[in-house]
């Protein structure tokens, strides 16, 4: 497989791409060259896979709302941390000196944007801020070779436009990259070269023009606001939310009804509560006994069993992807064979590649079609990904306006 591979990366300074009609090809491909002879002590790798790992070894995805404290993201990147060094081993010889790291992850944090979540425990961060934690440890290694898989996955508009910017300012640093995504443009301009893969991973090196499936929708939805109420009883009943986690305020008398037969799209920046609002809803965060909020018109604490409840809510998370090892197309399916009365999609795309995520965007929309009392809220950040039917938004963004 890695005949002839040293052709294919890009030299110092360049960012190169892999394409390829299968997702999964890509993936396989950029781990096993992360892991050959030639740079498994050269190469960083970041990927889903490594997000799971490391969402795996923190515990069970509930444990966020339950736990306070933990490591914090400053501990995460701290020298001992990155490179493993065990306080009570004598005479072990340290990589580099801990001044020139600190120097390097200085740098690195203000290059990530990092700082402003920087004494917060690893377990609150959403999915969004965790990649870029992750992407500032890959890099503090000070690797020849950076290769990202998927690196755009779960991050806002905002914050993907952002990575584009750092990849190209480790470029111009000297740094060689070598990234696999989903969409061209998630891509940055200067990249001129690709390493086409075929369904099989065989590689070759091709100038950059992005496949149909690679490019962009052209006909992206446009944005969507709360619509005219379906006149159907309410399934999600939120009053007077006001809420603080991580030591920042996510909810201010926050309300929100959700009919049945409602199709809704929240959007929001990475850590605005999206997920905990998803969290609130299924019961897995405590703060759910403790606030105003109704479910299928019942109220927390009324003698129902939750397990009741969950029963008749279908759910997909990157969470349960992480911690179940299921793709995001298995746990659709799951959640649809349920003939759920509430489906709850956060990131239901993620991990698929163009193709894929559109065949999954029309089975939702199928099914919605066919059972037109189904209620249903996605958090996706692409508007291109949103799947017909849902005309109901709420952007956490602008709460106040």
């Amino acid at each position: 497989m890695y005949t002839g591979t040293l052709d294919l990366l890009p030299p110092a300074g360049e960012i190169r791409v892999v394409t390829g009609p299968d997702a999964d090809v890509r993936s396989d491909w950029c781990r096993r060259l992360a892991q050959s002879d030639e740079w498994a002590d050269s190469a960083a790798l970041l990927s889903f896979a490594a997000h799971a790992g490391f969402a795996q070894a923190i515990g069970w995805p509930q444990a966020r709302y339950y736990e306070e404290g933990g490591e914090t993201v400053a501990d995460f990147l701290s020298y001992e941390e990155v490179y493993g060094i065990n306080p009570y081993e004598v005479g072990a010889k340290p990589p580099e000196t801990k001044r020139a790291f600190k120097e390097r992850l200085a740098r690195l944090v203000r290059l990530t944007d990092v700082r402003k979540f920087w004494e917060r425990p690893l377990i609150s961060l959403s999915n969004g801020e965790t990649r870029r934690v992750l992407l500032t440890r890959a890099l503090a290694k000070n690797p020849k070779l950076l290769i990202l898989d998927d690196p755009a996955a779960g991050l806002d508009p905002a914050q993907r436009a952002k990575l584009k910017d750092v990849l190209q300012a480790l470029a111009n640093r000297g740094l060689a990259i070598l990234m696999a995504c989903r969409h061209a443009d998630e891509w940055p301009e200067c990249v001129t070269r690709a390493v086409r893969l075929d369904r099989k991973g065989r590689a070759s090196l091709v100038p950059f023009t992005p496949t149909p499936d690679e490019a962009p929708d052209a006909s992206q939805a446009p944005a969507r606001r709360a619509g005219r109420p379906s006149g159907g009883p309410p399934v999600i009943e939120i009053r007077d939310l006001s809420l603080d986690y991580g030591g920042r305020r996510l909810f201010s008398h926050f309300n929100w009804t959700v009919r049945q037969g409602e199709h809704w799209v929240l959007r929001g920046e990475n850590g605005s509560g999206k997920t905990t609002l998803f969290a609130l809803i299924t019961g897995d965060s405590p703060w759910a006994y403790a606030v105003d909020i109704k479910i299928f018109g019942l109220p927390r604490g009324n003698g129902v069993a939750l397990s009741d409840i969950r029963s008749r809510i279908g759910a997909v998370s990157p969470e349960m992807q992480a911690y179940l090892g299921h793709s995001a197309r298995e746990l659709v399916d799951a959640a649809l064979a349920k003939d759920p009365e509430l489906l709850l999609l956060d990131e239901p795309f993620m991990n698929l590649d163009a193709r894929t995520a559109r065949t999954v965007g029309r089975q939702i929309a199928a099914y919605l079609r066919k059972h037109p009392k189904t209620t249903a809220v996605l958090i996706c950040h692409r508007r291109d990904e949103v799947p017909p039917l849902f005309d109901h938004e709420l952007d956490l963004n602008h709460l106040g306006d």
